[in-house]
């Protein structure tokens, strides 16, 4: 069967057709090397979703445990497969592989593309019926849209990366520095699709005023409408498989106002200040989210101030309330799930990240902060083909700030069983807390400059 090659002489290229029933798709995946490829398994459940496997002239093709193992002539060639496509009917099911809305499917690749284990770069265009639409987190190579073609491998795994094809709304929203590709789902009731992009586009402008830039410089934004809910976003979810993206799960029979007050879609933005972190880095970058949820909002005026600090105190206060004896910030970070340590976890990393923002701009009469060292990050880092854990991460803000402000509190806080203590911290933001939960707040120059400065424009 010919030597096993390690390299393709040329990118694979596949196609992918969608016909009008979305209930399976054909893929033609073709490759110009001779020998033997190994086209690895991307799911279990692909295994069994998979139909009609076949090579074309002068190739064999096997399914075996491991994958597909395909031998070519000296020309290359092709294989085509049929995967059918099977799960829920949109409702209260989001964590899935596949899911079926009103008018469109979403579709993991995990679901559908059988890679080779060594393929770095590969071109997938999809084969639609008229009026259909596709979005993907991968990079589009025609901006135009005329051909819905795109390359994959910039961002390896897949994971909970989606696809999302149907005829519906989509658009193209172009940053200063960043392109955000936004779909929008229908279903029942209908979208207000005017509505719906102008909450988008209030909580992308705030997310952008953190540093004068959007974090990312490509973005898949999926929305998907439920129904129901009983809030404007039952889930949100940043997801990075095949690149950066965000899924949100809303329900669309909210008022513009309930979107425009909520705080999900402002968290899930800030997540893309941070790359991907591995280990036990919950308390880090939900921490860093919780803490911007507000303060981003704040910048552009969607929160007031007074409003910002009042909900970043009751996060404390909730995260005080969730934290127990005996457990610290690490353990709950790795048990938070299994023990329900949300509270604990979101809100103790938020009160930490306030301290270090305090810390650095005290530190440099307010040349540094938060907000210019994350921006740092931005241009040196957070596009890097690495893996990151959480300490990782911190160590290079670390060395971004020339400090220790980040690794010295996170080895305070990550191994201690009690909140962080703020008193001071609300000492020297003129913040005092009243019995029923409230604020007040102090008017002292100093004070009211160091509110401002985190909380005002930039």
């Amino acid at each position: 069967g010919g030597a096993v090659r390690t390299a393709p002489a040329a990118a694979p290229h596949y196609e992918v057709s969608v016909p009008a029933t979305r209930d399976a798709l054909r893929v033609a995946a073709c490759f110009e090397v001779e020998g033997t490829l190994r086209l690895h398994r991307p799911s279990a459940r692909a295994v069994h979703l998979l139909d009609d496997l076949q090579a074309g002239p002068g190739a064999r093709v096997a399914l075996d445990a491991d994958g597909i193992r395909l031998e070519l002539p000296k020309e290359g060639g092709c294989l085509r497969y049929r995967v059918r496509l099977e799960g829920p009917t949109v409702g209260g099911q989001w964590r899935t592989d596949f899911l079926r809305t009103t008018d469109a499917v979403l579709v993991s690749p995990d679901l559908f593309l059988w890679l080779p284990d060594d393929a770095a770069d590969v071109t997938v265009e999809f084969g639609l019926v008229p009026g259909d639409r596709v979005s993907a987190p991968w990079k589009r190579l025609d901006p135009a849209g005329r051909r819905a073609l795109f390359r994959v491998g910039e961002r390896s795994g897949f994971g909970d990366g989606k696809v999302a094809i149907g005829p519906f709304a989509s658009y193209r929203l172009a940053l200063d520095d960043a392109v955000i590709e936004v779909a929008l789902l229908d279903g029942v009731p209908p979208l207000d699709v005017p509505m719906i992009r102008r909450w988008l586009e209030a909580n992308i402008a705030a997310v952008t005023a953190l540093n004068g830039r959007f974090p990312v410089p490509r973005l898949q934004l999926l929305v998907i409408p439920l129904g129901s809910g009983d809030e404007p976003v039952p889930w949100g979810q940043v997801t990075r498989g095949g690149g950066d993206a965000v899924h949100l799960y809303i329900d669309q029979r909210m008022s513009e106002q309930a979107f425009m007050d909520d705080w999900v879609l402002s968290h899930e933005l800030s997540h893309l200040f941070h790359p991907f972190l591995g280990g036990n880095a919950r308390w880090v970058y939900e921490g860093l989210a919780s803490y911007y949820q507000n303060v981003s909002r704040a910048r552009t005026g969607m929160l007031a101030p007074r409003e910002a600090w009042a909900a970043l105190h009751a996060g404390f206060e909730r995260g005080r309330r969730g934290t127990r004896a005996g457990r610290t910030l690490g353990d709950a970070a790795a048990r938070m799930h299994a023990e329900r340590a949300y509270m604990q976890v979101y809100w103790s990393g938020a009160a930490v990240f306030l301290l270090a923002d305090i810390e650095l701009r005290e530190a440099s009469a307010q040349r540094l902060s938060l907000d210019r060292v994350l921006g740092a990050f931005a241009d040196c880092c957070l596009l890097e083909a690495r893996h990151w854990t959480g300490w990782d991460f911190l160590e290079r803000l670390d060395r971004l700030s020339d400090s220790d402000v980040f690794t010295r509190l996170a080895a305070a806080h990550r191994d201690s069983d009690r909140f962080p203590d703020l008193a001071a911290a609300y000492e020297k933001l003129g913040l005092r807390p009243l019995s029923d939960g409230g604020l007040a707040f102090e008017y002292g120059p100093r004070q009211a400059a160091l509110r401002a400065a985190i909380m005002g424009s930039p």
